[in-house]
């Protein structure tokens, strides 16, 4: 029984870090980027459906992560990973946690209507701080629009986002934040 406890109470928490994973990204779209369409939506009420190939809960790490083709639906939301990792701390009353860090890791892809999308090679999101990081290779798009660098920064309190490239840019690299806008033809 207790074991059934667990994995639901686990199952909860990782629906409702997702959920949050989900709308932190729909904040990170660019500035220029959410100018044109009003950034990222969700529908906070819609369901969340989470599938990937297994599921491993450690209670001693306090982590529940989803592995292999991990695949996250809410409304017309989506996200995708390779991995999908929540990290807790158990509440203080009974079946209760706390969501500390949820990372996204190997292909990351945030999707929305419009043609807008995210990507990189990883994604973590701080709860507590607000704060979402994503990294190498970043590149945001909406239809035409898109820019790249090598890591995004967002601080979901203030709203501000920074998108840089790889130390070392400057040396003649060619990992320097570039952004492409296509003039609207409407």
């Amino acid at each position: 029984m207790r074991r059934n406890s667990i994995f639901s109470h686990e199952r909860r928490a990782s629906a409702w870090a997702t959920s949050t994973l989900m709308a932190a990204f729909l904040c990170l779209s660019s500035p220029a980027l959410a100018q044109q369409s009003g950034g990222f939506r969700t529908d906070p009420d819609k369901p969340i459906e989470v599938e990937a190939d297994a599921l491993e809960v450690e209670n001693t790490k306090q982590s529940a992560t989803f592995i292999g083709n991990v695949r996250v639906k809410q409304g017309e939301m989506r996200l995708k990973s390779d991995r999908l990792t929540i990290f807790y701390n158990e509440g203080r009353g009974a079946g209760s946690s706390r969501i500390d860090r949820i990372a996204a890791s190997g292909n990351v892809v945030v999707s929305a209507p419009d043609a807008q999308t995210a990507s990189g090679e990883w994604a973590t999101y701080k709860v507590a701080d607000r704060q979402i990081e994503m990294g190498n290779a970043v590149v945001l798009r909406q239809g035409d629009n898109v820019i790249r660098g090598s890591r995004l920064h967002v601080n979901l309190a203030t709203g501000h986002a920074r998108v840089s490239g790889a130390e070392g840019a400057g040396n003649g690299g060619n990992v320097r934040v570039r952004g492409l806008f296509q003039p609207d033809n409407d």
